[in-house]
């Protein structure tokens, strides 16, 4: 090969390079809030199997912030599992809901992140089930993602879009 074809072949590889770290960049905020929803589901998810497991409740308590995770410690306290702050753990993820009035159910939003203590039982049914809403500001606009709970514990993740919540 020539000095001129290998320069050409580099400076093409630059190009694309350039247009691809571009690309990644306006994506970021989205995997960070796909990330960040994923969490959440996959602690409550394990919080309620714990519960039926082991026999024991197991509770999502809101935080400034977060959560954690306790369970039943046996003497009628509770013993801290996990503990997750959003933005620590996400940076630019928040609890948010901006201009969304129902989650995907169709039923109106509370608020953003639970207020009152989700408790799973050791049979598998969950009290207060609520949803959680987390959103980043991207290029784009809005990222924005739910998990939601039923009362019987299943949980799913919708990401919200200009058509609704899919």
């Amino acid at each position: 090969m020539t000095l001129v074809e290998v320069l050409t072949a580099v400076s093409l590889l630059g190009i694309v390079t350039a247009v691809a770290a571009t690309n990644f960049t306006a994506m970021a905020p989205a995997f960070r809030t796909r990330g960040a929803a994923l969490a959440v589901a996959g602690d409550l998810n394990q919080a309620r199997m714990a519960a039926i497991k082991e026999s024991r409740v197991y509770e999502y308590f809101p935080i400034s912030g977060g959560y954690q995770i306790r369970r039943d410690d046996g003497v009628g306290g509770r013993q801290v599992v996990k503990q997750v702050v959003i933005g620590n753990e996400y940076p630019h993820v928040a609890f948010g809901h901006t201009a969304i009035d129902e989650d995907p159910y169709a039923a109106a939003i509370a608020s953003a992140a639970p207020t009152a203590t989700i408790t799973f039982h050791s049979n598998g049914t969950v009290q207060n089930a609520a949803g959680v809403f987390l959103e980043a500001s991207s290029s784009d606009g809005l990222v924005q993602q739910a998990v939601t709970m039923s009362a019987a514990g299943r949980v799913r993740v919708w990401k919200y879009t200009a058509e609704g919540w899919r």
